[in-house]
């Protein structure tokens, strides 16, 4: 299950005073919570990717969207579905994000897949979707095209409730099966625009929402996330109220979908992972910043936790965890808690990420982090530094310590696949109207 956009600095499992998750925290009694998981890219496309492929961005090549033609994985690549459906898996998938899904090719390998607009892009599997279902499938278009209306009945928690029923449905069907399962969820209530219900609000004891505010903070947030302004220190204070709050809307359906294990009796003997896919910077570092504020751990250090199956005792790992292990993780079914681990984790960048058109230039960025400090360079040769505990860049970086990291991360990189391994290119393939309009909302274009 990926919390899409889940920074951990907001997360009460993690320490915040908020208590904005209560499930997780109680998920912590029983599984691995890991301190130090990365990211192997600061956004949804790449990071997703890498986690259904277990590489890199570099080596699959999905590191891009853009309206005119974005990168899609190809086919040489057997994503994490094909491998489970291979060895005998039954695999639904359930994606809030229009990144995740057939768009990108992420939906490969899945017997039941439902997008972000309740589209039914997979389906083999006999008595998984209702009527009801079905028809919402053939009206996605009109949908899609009333989300993007600031109305609370047809905002985000419209479809990720009903995205979490037909989860709850897929696993209660499978209950009753002796053949694995393999189920994954995106949900993205901490991705803005954020319409979180007035209870969330209430249970946090922060002032619930008039019924106009939520339209005008979304559009003042939207304004800052297209570089178009600046967010002001009383509007970023509200806007991180109402992160909180969707947080722990969230954290309803987590506690839905573990609930329903729980009471299938599927809890104890299921592998159950839940990450982030990347953290959200929503007014935190300038956004004009060098090397860009995705480089920085709100970002790239997200929240993960793994339980095993028949574990029952929660433990903490400062170890570092790339997510692109999750791919290994998972196929594996049962693994040691210091399996995976490294010494050094590394995610990259390629900015802009997405827009209406492919620019001339793409920036890379790369990243070696440990748990002292973390290194970045860009491909000119650009190299900064780090001090890790407080996320602060030295302004006179010791040309010893960044030669060692410099050493390390071409090390690693240098095990890395090649792009003719099988990893994207830009192609001619053009984002629907409909999906273009809908990430345009989302901030991407």
């Amino acid at each position: 299950m990926v919390l899409d956009s889940l920074r951990k600095d907001r997360v009460s499992a993690y320490d915040h005073d908020r208590e904005t998750a209560p499930t997780l925290s109680a998920l912590s009694t029983y599984a691995t919570r890991y301190e130090n998981a990365f990211t192997p890219a600061p956004w949804t496309l790449p990071s997703h990717t890498s986690m259904f492929t277990g590489v890199f961005p570099s080596e699959h090549g999905v590191t891009n969207g853009f309206s005119d033609g974005m990168s899609r994985l190809p086919n040489s690549r057997t994503t994490l579905a094909e491998h489970l459906s291979n060895a005998g898996y039954r695999t639904a998938g359930f994606s809030n994000n229009p990144w995740v899904g057939q768009l990108s090719g992420l939906d490969r390998g899945f017997d039941e897949f439902v997008e972000w607009d309740l589209e039914i892009s997979q389906s083999e599997t006999d008595g998984v979707h209702t009527t009801r279902d079905e028809l919402y499938s053939r009206l996605h278009p009109a949908l899609g095209k009333a989300a993007r209306q600031p109305v609370f009945l047809l905002k985000r928690r419209f479809f990720t409730d009903r995205l979490v029923s037909r989860a709850k449905r897929w696993l209660t069907q499978q209950a009753e099966s002796s053949a694995p399962t393999f189920t994954f969820l995106n949900l993205m209530e901490a991705h803005s625009p954020y319409f979180p219900p007035k209870r969330a609000f209430e249970v946090l004891d922060l002032e619930p929402p008039s019924a106009i505010e939520p339209r005008v903070l979304n559009t003042k947030l939207l304004a800052y996330v297209m570089g178009k302004s600046d967010l002001a220190p009383e509007t970023r204070r509200r806007v991180m109220e109402y992160y909180d709050a969707s947080v722990r809307y969230q954290d309803e359906k987590v506690a839905e979908l573990l609930g329903l294990l729980q009471h299938e009796g599927m809890f104890d003997d299921t592998l159950v992972v839940v990450c982030s896919d990347h953290g959200k910077t929503l007014g935190d570092f300038p956004r004009t910043e060098q090397p860009p504020h995705y480089v920085r751990d709100i970002n790239l250090n997200v929240p993960l936790w793994i339980k095993r199956p028949s574990q029952r005792d929660g433990e903490t790992v400062d170890d570092l965890f790339e997510l692109t292990s999750v791919f290994d993780v998972i196929r594996d079914g049962n693994p040691p808690t210091e399996s995976y681990t490294t010494d050094v984790a590394i995610a990259e960048d390629f900015v802009p990420h997405a827009g209406r058109n492919t620019p001339d230039d793409i920036t890379r960025w790369r990243v070696a982090a440990d748990a002292d400090h973390k290194y970045v360079r860009n491909d000119t040769g650009d190299e900064y530094l780090y001090d890790r505990p407080i996320d602060t860049r030295r302004t006179q970086p010791d040309p010893d310590r960044c030669d060692a990291y410099a050493e390390k991360l071409s090390d690693r990189v240098q095990q890395f696949g090649t792009e003719s391994d099988g990893a994207a290119s830009s192609t001619d393939q053009e984002i629907d109207s409909s999906v273009e309009a809908q990430l345009k909302d989302l901030g991407y274009m």
